[in-house]
């Protein structure tokens, strides 16, 4: 088992959540038709949230984004009631299945402007 986190600040995050080219490089379609749903303040607290799951799943990996994985190789959606959901392709998934990675859990919490993510990759 290995564990990843990360700490983003929300305001400090906002230029890359209001870039289109840089939403693009770093979220995959279904996160951006999510944050699209949402008003401006909330759809930047969530981009923001979905950046440092994927920093804290790509620390859990072991890895860096960029050493083997992409920041779109690492999807996080919310399940029925919320709770984020962590998908793997590409270069994580490639990562995941040599380590014998069977999912990676992750929990996110929002206060103060600042959004605190960890993951716990759970051996297969």
């Amino acid at each position: 088992m290995r564990i990843g986190a990360d700490l983003v600040d929300v305001a400090r995050f906002a230029p890359i959540a209001a870039h289109p080219r840089g939403r693009r490089m770093v979220f995959t379609d279904a996160e951006l038709a999510v944050a699209d749903t949402l008003g401006t303040r909330r759809r930047g607290e969530y981009l923001a949230g979905r950046f440092c799951a994927k920093e804290a799943v790509a620390k859990a990996l072991g890895r860096g984004l960029g050493q083997g994985l992409a920041w779109r190789d690492i999807e996080v959606l919310g399940d029925a009631h919320g709770a984020p959901v962590v998908t793997m392709r590409g270069g994580a998934l490639a990562i995941a299945t040599r380590q014998r990675v069977a999912r990676v859990e992750l929990s996110l919490s929002h206060q103060g402007g600042l959004v605190f993510g960890v993951a716990v990759a759970i051996p297969a």
